[in-house]
């Protein structure tokens, strides 16, 4: 049976592959993305083994868009939240766009290696792949309208191009995630902060 992410084109199937989706996620949490099983998703589901199979073509297309989707609401919420803040004045847009967290803060490290996980999967997945090209458009649209927000309050350069600044920021959060496979070539935090700062400082007024 050939699944796809397009099947769920009426509003009972898009509920049934969320529970999917959201039984998937619980249970990743759980018990970890090896000890996830099938049986175990589609019970906390509530559905068939037959209708995740419709809408998954096997257990890793299943595990993949899980994670996807999780990828997905959480980098939705993130830039939604900075942006709102950023316009209410809550934090300096230039901050917020070029922001530097602890590099070893607990869980970022797994982050990033989801992320490079759900690109990787895309790229032979055609319908993950729309997904996930759907949101890193909306992704780096909103990471240009954050660096708009600092043009207009002032912080950030005028003649900085918003979208190749955009791609630039979140080419590098990915690639962190290769340096993560050999932690000994992972800058220092004082190091790094400073790098940016420098960045920071050359990007805006």
């Amino acid at each position: 049976m050939q699944s796809t992410a397009m099947n769920d084109t009426t509003p009972r199937d898009h509920a049934s592959r969320q529970a999917l989706l959201d039984a998937t996620l619980d249970l990743i949490d759980e018990v970890g993305v090896d000890k996830v099983r099938v049986t175990a998703v589609v019970e906390r589901a509530g559905l068939t083994t037959g209708s995740l199979y419709w809408f998954f073509k096997n257990r890793e297309a299943l595990i993949n868009s899980a994670l996807a989707e999780r990828y997905i609401r959480k980098m939705r919420e993130m830039l939604d939240d900075t942006t709102a803040r950023a316009r209410a004045g809550a934090v300096v847009p230039s901050e917020a766009a070029f922001g530097v967290a602890d590099l070893t803060e607990e869980g970022r490290a797994e982050a990033r290696a989801e992320r490079i996980r759900v690109l990787a999967a895309a790229i032979d997945n055609p319908d993950l792949t729309l997904r996930v090209a759907e949101l890193q458009r909306e992704l780096i649209g909103q990471l240009a309208d954050l660096v708009r927000v600092g043009q207009e309050h002032g912080v950030i350069r005028s003649d900085v191009n918003p979208h190749a600044t955009a791609v630039m920021i979140h080419a590098t959060t990915v690639g962190l995630a290769i340096v993560d496979l050999a932690p000994d070539l992972m800058p220092r935090q004082s190091d790094w902060i400073a790098l940016n700062t420098i960045v920071v400082n050359a990007l805006s007024i």
